[in-house]
């Protein structure tokens, strides 16, 4: 029997935590980008808002959660383009009151 490639491991973001239960949100360029919700119990440690997660596969391609390792300079790099991205945005704003 043949055995397979490693696969490569998917990288989550966790977007946020209520109530136990846990948002990630896939990253990657994709237009639609898949988004799970789940117990943050399963994610142990890595359960922090923000955190990216790199999650390898198993032999069927299938998550392992509780393998998940955090990616603390790819989430430096998110910081700083949020950071960015709302300085940017505060340049735009007219200031003021808006009238409808």
């Amino acid at each position: 029997m043949k055995k397979s490639e490693p696969k490569e491991p998917e990288v989550w973001v966790v977007d946020s935590i209520e109530d136990g239960v846990a948002v990630l949100v896939e990253a990657g360029d994709a237009e639609e980008l898949a988004l799970i919700e789940m117990a943050a119990e399963l994610l142990g440690v890595s359960a922090v808002e923000g955190a990216v997660l790199v999650v390898p596969l198993g032999d069927v391609g299938e998550p392992i959660w509780d393998q998940a390792q955090r990616d603390r300079e790819a989430e430096e790099e998110l910081k700083a383009e949020a950071e960015r991205v709302i300085d940017e945005l505060k340049k735009r704003d007219p200031g003021g009151d808006v009238v409808l």
